[in-house]
């Protein structure tokens, strides 16, 4: 289930990114990918209705940034698929960035292993996420108690 959560994710970025082969399918506008994400997020996440506001904001503006960058880009003539990468890129660290300021500990946690990040993190038996290394001493300590 995460693979298909990180797999929507990565997709829904590429849409913008990708240039469009099939003209009769008309590009998604950055506030309809935004209201996608931002549905996924409150859901996965357990966002609070001030949370989801502000996730909203964050999404529509840097999705509206993202995808004017890539429309200068295309005017400009560039077709390299790293540079349009890059791009994305830089939105999705925008994007990292201030979902910290809005989001909980363990909702940031989850939301880095959403997107592909936070491989230092572990759930633990408790259902919260830990680091990896606090876990294994944890583990350590519980067994030298025995």
């Amino acid at each position: 289930m995460d693979k298909l959560y990180k797999f929507i994710f990565c997709a829904l970025f590429t849409l913008s990114a990708v240039v469009a082969t099939a003209q009769e399918q008309p590009e998604k506008r950055p506030e309809q990918v935004a209201a996608t994400e931002v549905e996924h997020w409150e859901t996965l996440l357990e966002l609070t209705p001030t949370q989801t506001f502000y996730v909203d904001s964050i999404l529509n503006h840097n999705y509206k940034c993202m995808f004017d960058d890539i429309e200068r880009m295309r005017g400009m003539g560039m077709q390299s698929p790293d540079t349009y990468r890059a791009v994305q890129g830089k939105w999705v660290e925008k994007n990292v960035v201030a979902m910290k300021e809005v989001l909980d500990e363990q909702q940031y946690i989850a939301y880095l292993k959403a997107i592909g990040r936070g491989k230092e993190y572990k759930k633990g038996k408790d259902g919260l996420y830990h680091k990896k290394e606090d876990l294994a001493k944890q583990k350590a300590k519980s067994k030298s108690k025995q």
